[in-house]
């Protein structure tokens, strides 16, 4: 399998001239060398759980954890926390130069990041729009993150979220804006369990930049068609149901779907 060595401690200077053999696996218990890199994903604690029972029960495999030559964890930080609980060794080669860009593309590659884990991130590495939309998303949290990207982008069109979001560029709008947004389509909650629904909700957004859209007078129709709002299969249906919901019985009628 892999040719392991036991590491000198961390401070010791054999192991700063072992630190340029950066294919080596090394294994050591002194665990408190290691250190997080800002802005990684937030640690599942069940994974962490079901880690630590598996090392207890059956020792820790050589399955190698990658750090910087600062000791920072690149990949591998919930086998690293898992040992820890475990009171276990763990193995680990030294990639010189990595950092969290390295972090961010090793997960991509695996599949284990999504959007959630990109904004609590960014969000930990003090870029304000993230921290912002973490705000937004915990105090909405009847929304999905993705609802609440489109509120505080204040559009549907994600092709620019697409290009910007996981690579720490996306920059939010008008947040106050997107508060006004979700507290509106949270008003017909009582009158549809389906008002926080992504093609609902993406509907919403673009009647609510229409000038012609009047929020209150759509909600006055609803309040004397308590039941009129049902589920549709995509945006466009919704969009000819609420414009029947809101010309209903109005001599002007309002075209919505244009």
């Amino acid at each position: 399998m892999f040719n392991t060595t036991t590491a000198p401690m961390g401070n010791n200077s054999t192991h700063v001239q072992l630190k340029t053999e950066v294919n080596k696996v090394y294994k050591t218990n002194d665990l408190s060398m290691f250190k997080s890199i800002t802005g990684n994903r937030v640690p599942n604690l069940q994974h962490i759980k079901r880690l630590s029972d598996s090392i207890r029960v059956y020792g820790m495999i050589c399955n190698p954890i990658l750090v910087n030559e600062k000791m920072e964890v690149i990949d591998g930080q919930h086998r690293l926390m898992a040992a820890k609980e475990a009171e276990s060794v763990v193995y680990y080669i030294i990639v010189t130069g990595s950092g969290l860009n390295e972090v961010h593309t090793l997960n991509l590659n695996q599949k284990n990041w999504g959007k959630k884990d990109f904004m609590e991130g960014y969000a930990k590495m003090k870029i304000e729009s993230y921290i912002k939309l973490k705000y937004f998303s915990e105090k909405n949290d009847d929304f999905t993150l993705a609802n609440c990207i489109a509120f505080c982008t204040n559009t549907t069109d994600n092709s620019h979220v697409k290009q910007t979001f996981d690579n720490g560029q996306w920059i939010g709008k008008d947040f106050d804006l997107a508060q006004d947004w979700a507290n509106k389509i949270r008003m017909i909650k009582p009158y549809y369990k389906g008002y926080s629904s992504a093609s609902f909700v993406g509907t919403m957004i673009t009647l609510l930049q229409k000038e012609i859209f009047d929020f209150n007078e759509f909600m006055h129709k609803i309040r004397l068609q308590p039941t009129a709002l049902v589920d549709c299969r995509n945006r466009e249906q919704y969009k000819t149901l609420i414009e029947d919901i809101y010309n209903w019985r109005s001599r002007n009628k309002v075209n919505l779907r244009y």
